[in-house]
């Protein structure tokens, strides 16, 4: 006597029902701006380098799927030692954002695929914002961190962009995603991160 399979194919609907479920809650759980909390970075080249993530979600169906958008707004400082031209050490301070586009795909009710595109990658440093101090400062010393800014904002900008590169290109998950109200917590790149969710879109901060 053979058996139906009909029970065996409703019980595999169904679990495939609440797997896609599951995957459309976390995405509508994201939905919007989160930002982090300043991070400190080790492999920018600068002596000292923070960073805030930032991230945006938005869903483009009903299966987990949607636009993302993570910043990362990166602040450097690099020290000068004094030589011939500079009395003493000059501290040199900067600040720039970093942007990444891509998909991403609930994978399951707690984690996140991500497929962002390496060539949307931005960097944008505002080389008004590029602060040069010197422990000491006089007419001269003045003068010569007027000339020394441009280099100094270019050296920011390959930092920031070395930073978000070593950030986002080996990004490719977003794990253990519990969100609370306004509170979102997960594991990227093997660190346990928190964000707050965000009133306005990024483009709006």
């Amino acid at each position: 006597m053979k058996k139906s399979i009909l029970p065996v194919l409703a019980m595999g609907a169904a679990l495939m029902l609440a797997s896609c479920d599951s995957r459309q809650k976390l995405s509508e759980e994201l939905q919007g701006v989160w930002a982090g909390t300043p991070e400190q970075l080790t492999n920018s080249g600068a002596a000292r380098a923070t960073m805030v993530r930032m991230m945006e979600f938005s869903s483009t169906g009903d299966a987990g799927e949607g636009n993302v958008t993570l910043a990362a707004y990166i602040t450097v400082e690099n020290t000068m030692p004094a030589n011939d031209s500079i009395v003493t050490p000059l501290t040199i301070s900067a600040s720039g954002t970093a942007t990444i586009t891509g998909l991403y795909q609930a994978k399951d009710d707690d984690d996140l695929l991500l497929n962002l595109d390496a060539s949307s990658l931005a960097v944008n440093v505002d080389p008004d914002g590029v602060e040069l101090s010197y422990d000491i400062l006089s007419g001269e010393s003045g003068s010569h961190l007027a000339a020394l800014k441009p280099a100094a904002a270019m050296l920011a900008s390959q930092q920031i962009e070395h930073a978000a590169r070593n950030v986002f290109f080996n990004l490719s998950e977003i794990e253990d995603i519990k969100v609370n109200n306004n509170m979102l917590k997960c594991e990227m790149g093997h660190k346990d991160l928190t964000f707050r969710r965000q009133s306005a879109g990024m483009a709006a901060q």
